[in-house]
């Protein structure tokens, strides 16, 4: 059985991956060229491979995705004679964005930006930040999408003593954004993991940002597309007390001229939030036993149903 693995590894990763595989498994690894001709025969393809490779590649039958999200997916025209697999990373990274989150809200909350500021300016301003500062278990959080992050987040916020209030997919389709404008009044904090669809595309916009209490702070570990980035740079230029954290952008890598590197209140974390030292690693640890159900004839785990999640 021919595996291709997409994603670029290491030689220790590549030697921990080889190990643990079946004797008869033979790997074809991406060299960073991406070239076709190591994909073409591959029985597995590991990771989010060109969609216009798939019909060039007549023994593809599984794909184990290296990402939770399908975008490279979306609208694709699936071979109508071939059945293929998908499987995704669901909760892989739950930990991580989880922590992410957290942290994010606490740097804003204890004022770390503004000691940082302080700090390359050799600057003094103890009682200045002092009474500035907030406590987590004070606030009122709205977390937008209840899926597994939502939800792993939740259980940390609710340890500082704060109150957690949701607003999941179920709630966006009975209520629509109506709901959310009412449900964002009560909040301080604004947590979005919910997935990009035609109906969340610019979801979070200066009505809802207005919406929110005073000092309010959103949170977008979910998808881009959900925020409209031209009404957020606008309501944190006219509100100074009003804060940002994106982990997620709409175009990644984001442009230079783009006005969220330079607004004071909006932070990027550049997509980084699940991530950790020893991430890949524990991707293959998945491969290895989705690949090893495979070989033994038993069902997959988290596979994608891509006319449920269309426009995801």
């Amino acid at each position: 059985m021919n595996i291709y693995i997409h994603p670029v590894l290491n030689e220790r990763e590549v030697n921990y991956l080889t190990q643990q595989l079946p004797a008869n498994a033979t790997c074809h690894f991406n060299d960073g060229s991406n070239e076709f001709k190591r994909a073409k025969d591959a029985d597995i393809a590991i990771g989010n491979i060109p969609t216009d490779w798939i019909n060039d590649m007549p023994c593809l039958t599984t794909i184990l995705l290296d990402s939770v999200g399908t975008d490279n997916f979306n609208g694709y025209d699936w071979p109508e004679n071939r059945h293929i697999t998908v499987c995704n990373l669901q909760g892989f990274f739950s930990a991580p964005v989880a922590e992410e989150i957290v942290a994010n809200v606490l740097s804003i909350y204890r004022q770390l930006p503004t000691l940082q500021t302080a700090k390359a300016l050799g600057a003094w301003e103890k009682d200045a930040i002092r009474f500035t500062k907030r406590l987590v278990g004070e606030a009122d959080i709205l977390i937008l999408g209840y899926g597994s992050i939502g939800k792993q987040a939740a259980k940390l916020f609710e340890a500082f003593g704060a109150t957690i209030l949701c607003f999941d997919t179920t709630d966006m389709e009975v209520n629509g954004k109506a709901g959310l404008i009412e449900a964002v009044a009560h909040c301080d904090i604004l947590i979005s993991t919910i997935p990009a669809t035609d109906t969340t595309h610019n979801l979070l916009d200066c009505e809802v940002f207005n919406k929110m209490r005073a000092g309010g702070m959103v949170v977008n570990v979910g998808r881009g597309q959900v925020v409209n980035e031209d009404d957020l740079v606008e309501k944190a230029l006219a509100d100074s007390t009003f804060t940002a954290c994106l982990d997620v952008t709409k175009q990644e890598p984001l442009p230079t001229h783009s006005p969220l590197w330079t607004t004071p209140n909006i932070h990027l974390t550049q997509h980084t939030g699940g991530g950790c030292g020893n991430e890949n690693t524990k991707k293959i640890d998945v491969y290895v036993k989705q690949i090893h159900r495979l070989f033994n004839g038993e069902p997959l785990q988290n596979c994608v149903s891509f006319e449920r999640i269309t426009m995801q």
